[in-house]
């Protein structure tokens, strides 16, 4: 030995006898692992690293999980595949459970509910039900189909299989425009025959406040044919089951209450009604009527263009059915003489004549411009005063009694200030003197008197000379002294002295009666 100490390794292995290698290859039993022992078995396996047994455990996951990834991508892809033919759960196609059917099922289907197909239109007081056949429907099954398959998201399939699905808005048809619209119209038309019309807004007269308003529109029944025929044709295209009508579905009014012009319009016929309007007979302004808001309002008239005008024709109505009151011309009239005795006269000249058309002019004029006063009434003739149609209306006048053949003359306070015997017209039809209430014409003196041209001669039946002339009829009859008659008064005129329809008196009687009478004093003759 060479006297050197050698020294071991502190990781050498100690030499081993041989009843230690004889231990060694004895296998103890198995037993729980103690910690350090995979330590010891990656030792045994030949690797002296723990950490690259980790890695091994990462590699055996990653294969495992690549495994099951790789079936889950089959599984999708099978899915997705499936579902670009198939619908998924839940799907409905109107009412109708398409779920997992094929798209050539569901086109069957859907050709199915065309021809089962009809709409319920209801709404506004109309209630009918058109069917396929009648609208001349066909639904294309196929497209149908087609359109809702493209629906599927087929790459979310595992999320859409848990949704609802409703393919309806993909049902369309096609149909008869015609067939349909006449279905239709037929429906509404007879429903229209016995609906009301919508009201336009408008202008009306308030009595109660006395002044022209805007009234609302107002709705009524009546449908719009064409409005509903394409509510149905929306609701047939969509397929849908009903058609519900509500108030687009009615025939609208054309003018609204918001419209500005209405009000304009009312504001310019109210300015109208500011007019207060006393009409008046004559200089000393008898009362004849009234004319206010009331009676305005029915002659202002606003048009479908809403310009505000006067209505012509319903102030004549007015005007003539208010001369009609006052004219008394020729009226029956009935009086009663100062000496108490009554008699009613008809006919003659004397009285009031309004003149309707001056009247009528006078009256939009006056409104026109607002009058609040008294405004006088035109006339052709004028009467003495106005009681009211039927009663006296002159003032002084001469009475004519043919019966009594006298002659009365009165003045305006009814006192009898002249009064005479006369000889009147022949009553032979031809020759009477003319009753009734007539007005003198003129007065004149030293007046030739001419008869009616003869046909045989060709001149006056007679030209005789007079003092006193005073006419009051146009036809030629009136007061005048008859010097060649020998008496008056009595039976004389039925005698054969009567006149040819003057009213004979005596020379000094006439010259009475001339300085007295006055033109236009009423001559009353009666029998």
């Amino acid at each position: 030995m060479s006297g050197k100490k050698e020294t071991m390794g502190k990781h050498a292995a100690a030499p081993q006898s041989p009843q230690d290698a004889s231990q060694t290859q004895q296998i103890p039993p198995v037993q729980q692992a103690q910690p350090g022992a995979f330590n010891s078995a990656f030792q045994a396996a030949g690797v002296s690293d723990p950490k690259v047994g980790k890695g091994f455990n990462k590699r055996l996951a990653m294969r495992v999980g690549i495994v099951i990834a790789a079936v889950l991508l089959v599984v999708y892809i099978a899915g997705a595949f499936f579902f670009s033919g198939h619908f998924f759960p839940n799907t409905t196609l109107g009412s109708q459970d398409i779920s997992l059917k094929s798209t050539s099922d569901v086109a069957e289907v859907a050709t199915d509910i065309g021809s089962d197909y009809s709409v319920t239109v209801t709404g506004d007081g109309l209630s009918f039900t058109v069917s396929s056949s009648q609208a001349g429907l066909e639904v294309d099954g196929q497209e149908v189909a087609e359109q809702s398959i493209a629906d599927n998201n087929i790459w979310l399939w595992p999320i859409e299989v848990f949704r609802a699905h409703d393919e309806s808005a993909n049902l369309s048809s096609e149909y008869s425009e015609s067939g349909l619209g006449d279905v239709v119209r037929q429906q509404v038309e007879t429903f229209n025959a016995t609906a009301t019309d919508p009201v336009n807004a408008s202008v009306q007269y308030s009595s109660a406040s006395g002044q022209f308003e805007v009234t609302a529109e107002k709705a009524g029944t009546k449908l719009d044919v064409d409005a509903v025929i394409l509510k149905v044709n929306d609701a047939v295209l969509d397929m849908s089951s009903s058609a519900v009508l509500g108030t687009s579905e009615l025939v609208q009014p054309t003018v609204l209450s918001s419209n500005p012009a209405l009000t304009t319009a009312a504001d310019t016929a109210n300015s109208y009604l500011t007019a207060d309007i006393e009409l008046v007979l004559g200089t000393t302004a008898i009362h004849a009527a009234d004319i206010g808001a009331n009676e305005i309002s029915q002659w202002v008239v606003i048009g479908d263009d809403l310009a505000v005008s006067f209505d012509e024709e319903a102030m004549d109505a007015w005007v003539e059915e208010l001369a009609v009151s006052l004219n008394t011309v020729g009226t029956e009239r009935t009086y009663t003489r100062p000496d108490g005795q009554t008699f009613t006269v008809s006919g003659g000249t004397y009285g009031w004549t309004i003149d309707d058309d001056a009247m009528v002019a006078d009256v939009e004029d006056a409104i026109r411009n607002g009058l609040v006063g008294q405004l006088t009434v035109a006339t052709t003739l004028e009467g003495y005063t106005y009681n009211g149609s039927g009663v006296q209306d002159w003032g002084a006048y001469a009475d004519v009694d043919i019966s009594e053949q006298h002659v009365r003359f009165y003045n305006e306070a009814g006192e009898l200030v002249w009064e005479a015997d006369c000889v009147t017209g022949k009553p032979d039809g031809s020759h009477d003197t003319p009753t009734g209430v007539w007005r003198v014409l003129n007065k004149k003196t030293n007046y030739t008197l001419t008869g009616d041209i003869s046909v045989a001669t060709g001149q006056p039946e007679y030209e005789t000379k007079v003092s006193y002339w005073m006419p009051f009829t146009y036809s030629g009859c009136g007061f005048h002294d008859a010097t060649w008659q020998s008496a008056f008064g009595g039976t004389r005129y039925k005698d054969g002295y009567g006149s040819h329809g003057c009213v004979n008196l005596s020379l000094s009687d006439a010259a009475s009666l001339y300085d007295i009478i006055a033109v236009g004093n009423a001559v009353v003759v009666h029998e």
